[in-house]
């Protein structure tokens, strides 16, 4: 199966550039995590041989049932211990096999804010584990909205943008709730966030994502690339 894909990728000219490895870092079973981590060895090397160079992961929920539900249990010092437990093994895990692994804010997991993801590459401390960037996943309930867009995205910036390796062109509605859109329908200011990853000198892949009708893909794409030209 891996070499079906790796050839009908090099037929199409089509570079897998990273591969999605999400598993519940902070699953309150640790006998889950575990298990996850085993099998997280056999996916880096299929990702390996792939061609891939960059391996995405979560940071994961207290919600055992849902990987993006949020639980109040992931503010806690005990699900931070074992999401962190879970990403230090998985980074040694990637260093043999010179994989980057990069994570993301995300409002329902234990890594929620730019701080919680300083916080995280401080302490893994590996040129192994960096972010990705996605603008839509900044925004916790109750923020979304116009005037905090352009403070939120230098405030991330500031925080870890250095460590950026993969950009996301998710887009989030106004509101007091959590409610994705696609590129460029949102209130994501996307000539400003292009000018930040400009700023950082930023030459990763932007992965459009959060488009959920089919159709849509096409002029998300026609919008980011008229933001950056």
């Amino acid at each position: 199966t891996m070499e079906r894909i790796r050839n009908a990728a090099e037929a199409h000219g089509i570079a897998i550039a990273a591969v999605n490895g999400t598993f519940n870092m902070a699953h309150p079973d640790p006998a889950v995590r575990v298990e996850a981590v085993r099998r997280f060895d056999s996916f880096l090397a299929a990702s390996k041989y792939l061609g891939a160079s960059i391996v995405s992961l979560c940071s994961g929920t207290r919600y055992a049932d849902h990987l993006w539900t949020y639980d109040p249990a992931n503010r806690t010092d005990e699900a931070w211990r074992d999401m962190l437990d879970s990403m230090c093994r998985c980074t040694e895990l990637a260093e043999r096999y010179d994989l980057i692994l990069a994570v993301e804010t995300e409002a329902s997991n234990v890594i929620s804010t730019p701080e919680d993801a300083r916080r995280l590459l401080d302490t893994v401390g590996s040129r192994h584990l960096k972010m990705i960037l996605d603008p839509a996943n900044l925004f916790l309930p109750g923020t979304a909205r116009p005037e905090n867009v352009r403070p939120t995205l230098r405030h991330a910036f500031d925080l870890f943008g250095g460590d950026i390796v993969l950009a996301h062109g998710k887009d989030i509605h106004a509101g007091d709730g959590i409610d994705f859109c696609a590129t460029g329908e949102g209130i994501v200011d996307y000539p400003y966030l292009a000018a930040l990853l400009s700023e950082i000198g930023f030459t990763g892949d932007m992965m459009l994502h959060g488009i959920y009708e089919e159709e849509k893909f096409a002029s998300a794409r026609r919008f980011w690339e008229s933001v950056r030209a």
